[in-house]
Formats: C-alpha cells, structure tokens, sequence
C-alpha cells in the first residue's frame, strides 16, 4: 500500500477480487487519522500547549501511522483486532490534544477523529465477518471481546468532533 497511488488503490477496492478489504480499508483510515494528529501536534508546537506534550503525541503519531501502514499491507481478519487497539490509542492522542489546540488547527482534530470514527467501524465490521466462520467458543469469545468495546469508541470520536465544533463557534 506504501508505494501505491490512490488511484490505483481506488481502482483494486472497486474491483471484484476479495483483497484489499475490510481491514485494508480500516487500517488506511487509522493511518489518516494519526497523520493527522501528527499534523495538528506539528502546528500546536511552540505555541500555549505544554511542549512535551505535543511532542509526545506527535511522535507517537508518526509511529502509530507507519504501524497502520504496515497492518493495511497485511489485510487480513487479525489486523482488525490490531487496528482496533491502534484506533483507540490515537483518539486518545486526539482527544488529548484537542483542549490544546488553537481554533485554526482544531478541524484537523475533528478530521482525525472522523477518520478513526471510520477505522473503528470498518475494523469491527472485518471482525464480525469473521465470527461466521468461527465455530470454536474460544477463538468467537476472543473476537466478540475485540469489537465489544466499538461502540464507545465512535462515542468517544463524536465527542472530538462535537467539542471541536463548539471550540471552532465559540
């Protein structure tokens, strides 16, 4: 996925063949997401936000976006489960951050949190799919675990979104 365009990787997800999928599609969104906070952490730098702060989230950022890179080339049902843990580690960077930004960067907050709000739900979906063919109780028990906590995630992404917008009318 690294070193393709968008327009073939558009071209690939239209086509009729299985891969890329669901995981890909998640993985790439959670990647928008932490090059995004990166961003936002980038232009809060040297302003009112605490310096080490935001030099924290932007690295992880940065790491958290080559880890979702890495999990959008892998497409495959486990890396889901993984871009799931990675979601929920950057809308905390996010959500972190946001109070700390100027009202000239905070859409991008809100960008980012959309962009996980997506990661997360396309994640659970590729999981779900997942569930079908998993008939043995350890291995479901272990994938309905990995999704259950989904809902509060897009919960918390919304909140992002809303508070950015107050901040942005205010």
């Amino acid at each position: 996925m690294r070193n393709r365009t968008i327009e073939a990787y558009l071209a690939d997800l239209a086509s009729p063949h299985p891969v890329p999928g669901g995981a890909t599609g998640a993985a790439l969104h959670a990647a928008q997401g932490a090059a995004l906070v990166a961003m936002v952490a980038r232009r809060s730098d040297g302003g009112a936000a605490p310096a080490d702060v935001v030099v924290r989230i932007r690295e992880r950022g940065d790491a958290l976006r080559e880890v979702a890179l890495d999990l959008a080339d892998a497409d495959a049902g486990a890396v889901a489960i993984r871009v799931l843990e990675v979601t929920e580690e950057l809308l905390t960077l996010a959500e972190t951050l946001r109070p700390l930004t100027v009202r000239a960067v905070a859409p991008g907050v809100a960008a980012a949190a959309e962009a996980l709000r997506a990661a997360a739900g396309t994640a659970r979906v590729t999981v779900e799919v997942d569930l079908v063919d998993r008939t043995e109780p350890t291995a479901r028990e272990e994938l309905l675990e990995a999704v259950d906590h989904v809902d509060d995630l897009v919960l918390r992404a919304a909140k992002v979104t809303a508070a950015v917008r107050e901040q942005i009318v205010r």
